[in-house]
């Protein structure tokens, strides 16, 4: 038997309370055992392995020494750029090959899940040291364990959590901690770095938590400060600032006011920055005056660290700051985390936790999930993309909820696989989805374009008209070439590409065109949004397409939501930085959930929001005495879908 159990910790919620609780009582036993200067050997002849894809002293460090404190053995790559990761050598098989060597892995990654990737391929245990912004729960531990020593317990507790809320990994899973303990929560986040809805909604959903957000100015233009600052009694998960008499006669008699307990700073997390977050310039900036009222005097004050200025050095010496203390119980709760886990496999209590099964989706490809930062967009050569059904309030989409990032996909239709019918979803639809989910023929687009690209009808069709003739397509398609002529002045930079399938057909048709009234024949690519792997490939004879400093016309058949466009433009400059992108469409409707303005238009068609524009094209070459033509036309769509078809 392994003496060490098969129980990953990739998120705080991977601990039940009596977990934490026995952990912190390992601490305070190892930490006792150091200060009398103990010879401890219970890990005498383990191996840990640190994986560290990303910068650390502390979590490193700590983890290292706690082994070593408990008498094991430590092997670490501190930088996996050095390692076989940078020849190109996935996570997975990175971890698999790792387990050979070590007992356990302590991972950090940049990408948010990670950590599940790495727990379910590695035969060891292996404990999240921070994947992306999602998690870093033994800091929590630590976190935890420190507030509770300084204030003899949690439940109740006032915390406010400062700074970059948005990025901060630490926040999120104190967040979730904290919420369980039944600990209350104070949000004050630099403008812009607030907490993500993914996290409200997960603890809405599995805790029935909430908590209010306070923006540093409002904090400061309160009159005595954080004296305002009170609790709801009836509602203890609540916050509510009061200032002035009528706000006071709000507070039920009886109850007096309740202090702050803690302030909990996060540095500004730049490496996770896009570019238009809060720049450091406007970040807040904490120094020993918000201890100075009467309701914060007792406040301790925390730092995961490392610092850079949020955090004034004057603090230091104030008992109070607690921040280093933090940082040094990352040694006896790291010991007692890892001798847990030995106590688990020695009384083979590890028991395999409940495996809700994915969802089987009828639809090629398959769903993507949101997240950018997602492990699943960067690994995804052999992870397929895993979805459960979400907890969105939000009735009038189908929240997934990824299997590595957990966060949650909002897909707006649904479609039918057997009798290739699509939806727009709201919850009428929620008990019919469930039974196609059993029988494993539901389907989910980003958008109609997608839906109608798979080949799904609309569940029910309103009436339809012919709006454009296969002669004012094909005038249509000439103003466009015009339009591009006129408007660029050297042709030999332009690369033409067209969204598939329509817009991919517009775009050789576009290309021809161009090049029989120039001479100049551009470069002609087709884009496919829902094939990542393969997005971009020419359809000119070409064996290469480059976007390297070319003028790229983007060409579709029909603006509807802008989705699709806008994740076409993206893919683009994910392929490299063109001298610019403008967008070509036949049919303008009018509508679009995006701000995406076309730079030429073949046709303006104003629309309904229940209207569809469909565009058929002829196959080039095709027989003109085939029934095949050019048209354009438009149906309504008849919804709400009150009684769809039932699965057969």
């Amino acid at each position: 038997m392994s003496r060490l159990a098969k129980f990953d910790v990739v998120s705080i919620e991977d601990l039940e309370t009596a977990d934490i609780e026995r952990v912190f009582a390992l601490a305070d036993d190892f930490a006792a055992q150091l200060e009398r200067g103990e010879q401890i050997t219970t890990a005498a002849g383990l191996i840990m392995a640190t994986l560290f894809y990303e910068p650390s002293t502390r979590t490193r460090l700590s983890f290292e020494s706690s082994m070593h404190r408990l008498g094991g053995a430590v092997i670490s790559s501190a930088d996996m750029q050095a390692s076989s990761a940078a020849k190109g050598e996935s996570l997975a098989d990175t971890v698999r090959v790792v387990a050979g060597y070590a007992d356990l892995i302590v991972l950090r990654h940049p990408r948010d899940g990670s950590a599940r990737v790495a727990a379910e391929y590695a035969p060891c245990p292996v404990l999240n040291a921070g994947d992306g912004s999602r998690e870093h729960p033994t800091q929590t531990l630590c976190d935890l364990y420190i507030l509770r020593k300084k204030k003899g317990h949690l439940k109740g507790l006032t915390v406010a959590l400062c700074g970059d809320l948005k990025f901060g990994r630490t926040v999120h899973s104190l967040i979730y901690a904290l919420a369980r303990f039944g600990a209350n929560i104070v949000a004050v986040p630099t403008s812009g770095m607030d907490v993500p809805d993914y996290v409200l909604e997960r603890l809405a959903a599995e805790r029935n938590y909430s908590f209010s957000t306070v923006t540093m100015d409002e904090l400061k233009s309160l009159a005595g400060g954080l004296d305002a600052l009170y609790l709801t009694p009836s509602a203890p998960h609540q916050m509510a600032l009061f200032t002035g008499d009528e706000s006071l006669r709000k507070i039920p008699v009886g109850e007096p006011p309740v202090a702050l307990d803690a302030f909990y700073v996060t540095r500004l997390q730049k490496e996770r920055m896009s570019g238009k977050e809060a720049s450091a310039a406007d970040y807040v900036r904490f120094d020993a005056r918000a201890l100075r009222t009467s309701r914060t005097n007792e406040a301790v004050v925390m730092h995961p660290l490392p610092r850079t200025n949020e955090l004034a050095y004057e603090l230091d010496a104030d008992p109070r700051a607690v921040y280093f203390e933090q940082a040094a119980a990352g040694v006896p709760v790291r010991m007692a985390l890892i001798a847990w886990l030995m106590e688990k496999a020695a009384a083979a209590s590890a028991v395999a936790r409940p495996v809700v099964e994915p969802i089987r989706f009828k639809a090629e490809p398959p769903p993507r999930c949101a997240n950018l930062n997602c492990i699943t967009r960067f690994e995804g050569s052999y992870l397929a993309p895993r979805f459960t059904l979400g907890r969105s309030a939000d009735t009038t989409v189908l929240a997934l909820k990824c299997g590595y990032c957990e966060r949650e996909l909002k897909t707006e239709y649904v479609g039918h696989a057997r009798s290739h019918r699509y939806y727009r979803f709201d919850e009428n639809l929620q008990g019919y989805v469930q039974q196609w989910i059993e029988e494993g023929s539901l389907a989910v687009f980003d958008s109609v374009k997608q839906a109608e690209e798979g080949g799904y009808e609309p569940y029910k069709r309103g009436p339809q008209r012919e709006v454009m003739n296969e002669d004012e397509v094909v005038r249509a398609v000439e103003s466009l070439a015009d339009q591009v002529i006129a408007d660029v002045p050297d042709m030999s930079a332009v690369s033409i590409v067209g969204v598939v399938s329509r817009g991919a057909m517009l775009a050789l048709r576009l290309r021809d065109l161009i090049g029989s009234k120039t001479k100049v024949f551009p470069p002609c690519a087709a884009l496919d949004v829902y094939k990542p792997d393969n997005a971009l490939h020419p359809i000119d004879g070409a064996e290469t397409f480059s976007v390297e400093e070319r003028a790229i016309v983007l060409v579709d058949d029909v603006i509807n939501s802008g989705w699709t466009v806008q994740r076409a433009m993206a893919t683009i400059w994910q392929r490299g930085r063109p001298a610019a992108v403008k967008l070509a469409v036949l049919i303008d409707r009018g509508h679009r959930a995006v701000p995406i303005r076309p730079n030429y238009v073949g046709k303006n068609i104003p629309t309904s929001r229940t209207e569809r524009v469909q565009v058929r094209l002829a196959m080039t070459g095709t027989d003109p005495k085939a029934k095949s033509h050019d048209r354009v036309m438009i149906y309504s769509i008849v919804e709400p879908m009150k009684a769809p078809e039932a699965a057969h």
